[in-house]
């Protein structure tokens, strides 16, 4: 018996161990019950009303004694079908919440290379395995050997969790570039076009990062300024050269 079928169908431990019994026992009182299925008799009163009011059980009056015996286990289904029904009536009310969150406007600034460093986690832990960012890269800081360090243990822990990048970068930036800031699940083409630089697109959020003396991430959280980015980035990709 595969008692995790029964337990995504919703049923609790306890209520799977009695409804078990119950179908092994056939009509019986709660001592036999108790014995069978180990539920404490404390418990397994309250066990038998939840069964009860979900359709799983029943019981007969015989001399003054409850006799409890499952229900047919075609009431299952019956069961998971009113749970469906439950969960479609709030559905309108989940995507309400959904639509709100995706509509959240704020803005986030991360100041220092610690500060740096925690705005591109973030990008870590807002995507899930598989998904991809954009970038318009940084100019000609990438040389610096902060920036390459920097953006070693970043990639390492970007591929570990296989987040894909595609990025755009300058065509004067090709041979730092392809020297020093090309990993892997990462695709990059370049552009003679003058573009923004230090830019990041992901999820519904747009972050622009500032490397000098102090180094500073600034993210705005906007579903729709970050679908205007994703398209200007897309239609970018089309015309640059690999």
């Amino acid at each position: 018996m595969n008692e995790q079928l029964l337990l995504e169908a919703g049923l609790t431990q306890r209520e799977i161990k009695v409804y078990l019994a119950l179908l092994e026992l056939g009509s019986t009182t709660t001592g036999p019950l108790v014995k069978k299925s180990g539920i404490p008799n404390c418990k397994v009163y309250e066990t038998l009303d939840k069964l009860i009011n979900k359709g799983l059980a029943s019981y007969t009056i015989i001399s003054k004694i409850k006799h409890f015996q499952a229900s047919d286990p075609e009431m299952l289904l019956n069961f998971l079908e009113e749970k469906q029904k439950q969960i479609k009536e709030i559905i309108p009310e989940l995507k309400l919440k959904q639509n709100l969150a995706e509509n959240i406007q704020e803005s986030t600034i991360y100041e220092s290379i610690k500060g740096v460093k925690t705005a591109f986690n973030k990008i870590l832990s807002t995507l899930n395995k598989g998904e991809e960012y954009l970038v318009f890269t940084l100019g000609e800081e990438l040389g610096t050997e902060e920036l390459k360090r920097f953006f070693i243990g970043y990639h390492k822990k970007r591929i570990e969790k296989k987040i894909k990048v595609k990025l755009i970068a300058n065509e004067k930036m090709k041979k730092i570039f392809l020297r020093y800031h090309v990993f892997k699940g990462m695709k990059v083409k370049y552009t003679k076009q003058k573009l923004p630089t230090g830019i990041f697109i992901y999820g519904n959020n747009i972050m622009t990062v500032v490397w000098g003396q102090k180094p500073t991430a600034f993210v705005i959280t906007s579903k729709n300024n970050a679908d205007r980015y994703r398209e200007f980035f897309e239609e970018m990709w089309k015309t640059a050269a690999v």
